[in-house]
């Protein structure tokens, strides 16, 4: 038995943050059903992969983000799309949702609303910068939470510009998924146990601020913090050096290595860093960077192969266990944990747009084949393929 079965999502989430949340959840054994308009889809459907162009509504990023999913498609600005919605809260657990502050209120949805006709909902508001205060409606992107958030401050080269991890990491909406699925079965655990309903303020800014918190308190005290790269006391070198092969490899070297090193390279290696760089990278541009990294390993250093995505899948099973798994014969993201007693799985793909709406209709809201066509032809939902 899975670990959250029996529970139920209602997913407005969109691109990673709200569809990430969801999607842990559906991974987790909860059913997830997925939400979008007739008149608006989720932007991950049109997001290519690298340059290419997106040939389909799903593409890898779209895939990964909605796998163990249902859909279904309302238009929620409709006030009958509203009534959908709502007869639909009514015996759900969870309501995800990532809009830009204000829009559910606009809707008819706020959390007052979703009370009224559920007293044990959850809602989780996953958002930029949380409910309330004066960047609280802004718009947001990845890059700018990592700027407002201080994430940027500290991340790039010395005398550089500041460096953002850029849309395929996503730093901010990655670990607001985790945290946020985290909170919402915190949240599951007091309402089943007799709590009132919940509404989660989950605000990816402040997040992306706690997790470097420290930070902030030693700068606050005077200490200085500058961008260095790679560098990070108390190593007296860290960094990335090309190998023969074209691959880099990471070292950290502490002044207790030094001796080793001198060892190794036939030569007195003192703690000038310039010295220090010139010979670690004359040595490790004459190996290739698996021996490279074994060799300094053996003598005590922290390295290893900086890895590419085929250098990632070479060692499944090796470095990594869960990160990425194969369905339908593919390789897919997998999780960022595992339950050994009742494993997370992937056993359905992505959803087409409105692929289950009639069934859910059906089975979980009560409405009939007539009701569920008149709905259809009025535009308030959206029957799609399977």
């Amino acid at each position: 038995m899975s670990v959250l079965k029996g529970c139920r999502v209602l997913d407005l989430g969109i691109i990673t943050a709200g569809a990430a949340t969801s999607a842990i959840l559906a991974d987790l054994g909860a059913e997830v059903i997925k939400i979008e308009s007739p008149t608006y889809r989720d932007p991950f459907r049109l997001w290519p992969s690298g340059e290419g162009k997106a040939d389909d509504d799903m593409p890898p990023l779209f895939r990964a983000t909605n796998r163990n999913k249902l859909a279904i498609s309302i238009d929620l600005k409709q006030e009958a799309g509203r009534e959908v919605m709502l007869r639909l809260v009514a015996c759900s657990d969870v309501v995800v949702e990532n809009f830009r502050r204000g829009v559910l209120p606009k809707l008819g949805l706020s959390f007052e609303a979703l009370r009224a006709v559920n007293e044990r909902i959850i809602l989780a508001s996953v958002s930029s910068q949380g409910e309330t205060g004066p960047d609280a409606s802004h718009v947001s992107y990845g890059s700018t939470l990592e700027a407002v958030a201080g994430f940027a401050w500290g991340t790039g080269y010395q005398d550089d510009a500041p460096v953002i991890s850029g849309r395929d990491v996503n730093y901010p909406d990655q670990v607001a998924a985790i945290f946020a699925a985290s909170m919402i079965t915190t949240a599951l655990r007091s309402v089943h146990t007799g709590g009132p309903a919940v509404h989660l303020d989950l605000s990816q800014r402040d997040l992306t601020s706690f997790l470097i918190g420290e930070t902030f308190v030693a700068a606050s005290m005077g200490e200085e913090i500058g961008r260095n790269g790679n560098a990070q006391a108390p190593f007296l070198l860290q960094d990335c050096f090309k190998a023969a092969d074209d691959i880099w490899v990471a070292i950290s070297v502490r002044d207790a290595d030094l001796g080793a090193l001198s060892t190794l390279l036939g030569r007195n290696i003192g703690q000038d860093d310039a010295a220090l760089r010139s010979a670690l990278a004359a040595h490790i541009a004459t190996q290739d960077s698996d021996p490279a990294a074994h060799t300094l390993q053996q003598i005590g250093l922290a390295a290893a192969p900086v890895q590419d995505g085929a250098g990632m899948l070479k060692l499944a099973d090796e470095s990594w266990a869960h990160a990425i798994q194969c369905f339908d014969g593919k390789r897919v993201k997998g999780f960022p944990f595992q339950i050994d007693e009742q494993p997370l799985s992937i056993d359905r793909p992505a959803p087409r747009i409105g692929a289950d709406t009639a069934a859910i209709l059906s089975a979980i809201a009560g409405y009939s084949a007539d009701e569920i066509g008149a709905l259809a032809k009025a535009g308030v939902i959206e029957l799609g393929s399977a």
